[in-house]
């Protein structure tokens, strides 16, 4: 299908569910990415990056590749209109990433916002998290990453201790236990800043070690982690920000 038939679809799909006005901002932020998509670099980039989603799908046998527009699915949250396409984060080895933390993964709960088909989820069940909790406003996309759960190897899991919940992630609530909350650029400024609320309430109910994970970080959402005073960034890049509580949490 065209670039152009695909958007007219988009479009046409967008007005049987939604206002105009959530349509026009639907087609223009679709126009830019569109785009960006012309320049050859972004074209190779694209191309070796389905080809590593194949690679990682074919060897465990789940179903986590593709990009799959918001206005493709079916949402009854008015945040569909903050949130960003489904694509699945590249292979990320998080116990390498953590390792400078020192963290007892014993101890923490490792929450991802917007878990998609469950991809972050399968891989960070390689560490020996306390639980897992992937968090999905798309029934689709969550029963997917169920079903990827069931055929995913429980050999390759040292933590079997797995939840999806279906819900949008403004509502959800944060379990007092030390966090890892993973991010792959989910939504942007109106819902994170819900997300950054939250978790600050649940910081100031039950202090305690909250580690972020913040891949493809938005200028406009970093903002309002940087201002949270319990947390400070232990690392800044294009691809990724790593937020630590500031102060030492005695248990």
């Amino acid at each position: 299908m065209s670039t152009l038939s695909n958007l007219l679809k988009r479009v046409k799909k967008s007005l049987a569910k939604r206002s105009v006005v959530s349509t026009i901002r639907l087609t223009v932020v679709a126009l830019f990415h569109y785009s960006k998509n012309f320049t050859p670099s972004h074209r190779r980039a694209i191309k070796l990056q389905r080809k590593a989603d194949m690679e990682f799908d074919s060897k465990y046998g789940v179903n986590t590749a593709g990009i799959i527009p918001i206005s493709n699915l079916n949402i009854k949250s008015n945040n569909w209109i903050h949130s960003s396409k489904y694509q699945a984060i590249p292979y990320v080895d998080f116990g390498r990433l953590l390792a400078p933390l020192d963290l007892l993964y014993e101890e923490f709960v490792f929450v991802d916002l917007g878990s998609g088909k469950g991809r972050a989820i399968l891989m960070a069940s390689s560490l020996p998290f306390r639980k897992i909790v992937g968090v999905e406003f798309s029934k689709e996309l969550a029963s997917i990453a169920e079903d990827n759960l069931s055929r995913y190897s429980e050999d390759l899991m040292n933590c079997k201790n797995i939840e999806m919940i279906c819900m949008d992630a403004a509502k959800y609530i944060f379990p007092e236990d030390p966090l890892v909350l993973y991010l792959y650029n989910p939504f942007d400024s109106p819902v994170m800043a819900h997300v950054v609320n939250n978790i600050a309430e649940s910081f100031q109910k039950k202090p305690r070690r909250i580690v972020v994970l913040y891949f493809t970080p938005q200028i406009s959402c970093t903002v309002l982690w940087d201002n949270m005073e319990f947390l400070k960034k232990v690392k800044a890049s294009k691809e990724l920000c790593i937020y630590d509580t500031i102060m030492k949490i005695v248990y």
